[in-house]
């Protein structure tokens, strides 16, 4: 499930997602005006892959925006902590990771997606066998 979106700062054109009202541009801090609910959609796009594909990765994926891209790098972030035999705190697991990606000149995407990955957790079940019609 794709979530398509696209914003770029006003003041200094970085991309990232306004996810919230307390979400300031991560690269020069221009608290915006707009918002998009990227979080519950998000985590219904994690939660139907592993449903429908038992991974957190689809078998294809394009990416067409913003959105896409970062849901791509959860997913591998999900899969990844999934697969762990014994599993460290997944805040830990999730600096790590996305500690050792290379964000070339979007460094600033790193906690961006960190804090992201840590909003869609609380929203996706701890366990992959997890009953998921509760959280519907």
């Amino acid at each position: 499930m794709h979530v398509v979106y696209n914003h770029q700062c006003a003041q200094c054109q970085s991309h990232y997602i306004p996810y919230n009202s307390d979400v300031p541009c991560p690269n020069c801090g221009t608290l915006e005006t707009e918002r998009f609910d990227y979080i519950p959609q998000a985590a219904q796009s994690v939660r139907y892959n592993l449903e429908r594909y038992g991974s957190y990765v689809p078998g294809a994926w394009w990416v067409g925006s913003l959105g896409d891209h970062i849901l791509h790098i959860l997913f591998h972030l999900f899969e990844g902590y999934r697969k762990l035999p014994e599993k460290p705190d997944f805040d830990v697991y999730a600096h790590d990771a996305l500690e050792r990606m290379d964000w070339e000149s979007q460094l600033y995407m790193r906690d961006h997606v960190y804090n992201i990955a840590l909003r869609i957790r609380e929203l996706v079940p701890q366990e992959p066998d997890a009953d998921y019609s509760a959280q519907k």
